[in-house]
C-alpha cells in the first residue's frame, strides 16, 4: 500500500498520511474537535492512492500530535493495521486532547470579538476589506493597508483604563504612515449579542472569498466558529475610543529604545499603558470613519 507519510496541511496544519487499501474501509474514529479524520486520494504515478488522513486543528496541540503520530507508528511496527492503530491511538489520547481543547479564556474570545467588530464594519464599505485584516497572518498590527494601520484592543472593565502592550514593535508608526489604537470595551453578558459565532458568520457571509476568510480566522486558533470554546461567553459593547499614535502617546518602542541595546535572550517584551494619559490622541466619530475608508481603499 505504500510507505506512512508525514505532511502538511493547506494552513501548514501538522498532517499524518497512512495508506489504506482501496477497498478497505476504517472503523469509524470519534476525533473530537483536535483533529480531523478523514479518508484522502491522491494520485501517484497516475494511480490513486488511499490514506487514513488526520490533521491536526490546533495550533496548541502540535506536541500532543506528535506524541499521537509517534505512538501510532509504533503501534503499526508491532503489527497493527493503520486503521486499528490510529483508532487505538486517538481512544487512549482523547481525555488529553479533549481537555486542551477547552483552554480558551475569556480574554482571547473578547479580544477576537473585538477585532471581527471592527472586520464587519469593513466589510460593510467592501467585500474584500478581509485583507485588511493582518494580526492573524503574524502582521504587528491587527489591521493594515498600505500605510495605514490600526491597532484594536479589547477591554474587560470599563472602569480601567490600561491596556496590555504585546512587544516594542505593536506601537511603532509605520515608516511615512499612520497608527490609531482602537480599545473596545465588552462587558460580558448571559446571552448577549456579541459572539464568535454571530460575528464570524455576519463576516463569512459578506466576504467576497470566505475561504480566505476562513483561513484568516484559522490561523487565530479558531478553526470552528461554532466550537464551544469560542462562544462559552458573549458580550454586550459598552465603549469604544480612537486614539493616534503619534508623538507623545505614552508607549514603548524600538526605535525610542535605540540607545539602548536589548539583552541577548530578552524578548516577547509586554507592558500597560494608562490610556487616561491619551486624552489629547483621542479622535472624534468623523477621523474614525475616514480611518475605515482607508482600510478599505
Amino acid at each position: 500500500m505504500g510507505p506512512v507519510r508525514i505532511a502538511v496541511g493547506t494552513n501548514g496544519e501538522p498532517r499524518l498520511l497512512l495508506p489504506v487499501a482501496r477497498d478497505d474501509t476504517p472503523a469509524s474514529i470519534e476525533a473530537g474537535a483536535a483533529l480531523s479524520v478523514s479518508i484522502s486520494s491522491f494520485s501517484h504515478k497516475g494511480q490513486p492512492v488511499r490514506f487514513l488522513d488526520l490533521i491536526c486543528l490546533r495550533a496548541e496541540l502540535e506536541t500532543v500530535f506528535e506524541e499521537v503520530v509517534d505512538e501510532v507508528l509504533a503501534r503499526i511496527d508491532g503489527g497493527a493495521s493503520c486503521g486499528e492503530a490510529a483508532k487505538s491511538t486517538i481512544e487512549d489520547f482523547r481525555a488529553l486532547l479533549s481537555s486542551a481543547t477547552t483552554d480558551v479564556g475569556m480574554g482571547r474570545i473578547a479580544g477576537l470579538i473585538a477585532e471581527l467588530l471592527v472586520l464587519n464594519r469593513l466589510l460593510d464599505r467592501s467585500t474584500a476589506a478581509w485583507n485588511a485584516w493582518r494580526g492573524p497572518m503574524g502582521d504587528r498590527h491587527d489591521f493594515r493597508v498600505g500605510g495605514t494601520s490600526l491597532e484594536v484592543k479589547a477591554s474587560l472593565c470599563s472602569g480601567a483604563s490600561s491596556v496590555t502592550i504585546n512587544g516594542l514593535e505593536q506601537l511603532e508608526v509605520p515608516s511615512g504612515g499612520t497608527l490609531h489604537l482602537l480599545r473596545i470595551v465588552l462587558e460580558p453578558v448571559s446571552s448577549g449579542m456579541l459572539t464568535v459565532s454571530t460575528l464570524a458568520r455576519s463576516a463569512l457571509l459578506k466576504a467576497d472569498e470566505p475561504s480566505r476568510l476562513e483561513a484568516l480566522l484559522a490561523a487565530t486558533g479558531c478553526r470552528d466558529v461554532d466550537a464551544e470554546e469560542w462562544n462559552r461567553h458573549s458580550f454586550r459593547s459598552e465603549s469604544e475610543r480612537l486614539y493616534e499614535i503619534r508623538e507623545g502617546f505614552p508607549r514603548m518602542t524600538r526605535t525610542m529604545l535605540k540607545k539602548v541595546t536589548v539583552p541577548g535572550g530578552v524578548h516577547d517584551v509586554t507592558y500597560k499603558i494608562d490610556l487616561s494619559l491619551a486624552e489629547r490622541f483621542l479622535c472624534d466619530a468623523t477621523m474614525y470613519r475616514e480611518l475605515e475608508a482607508k482600510l478599505c481603499s
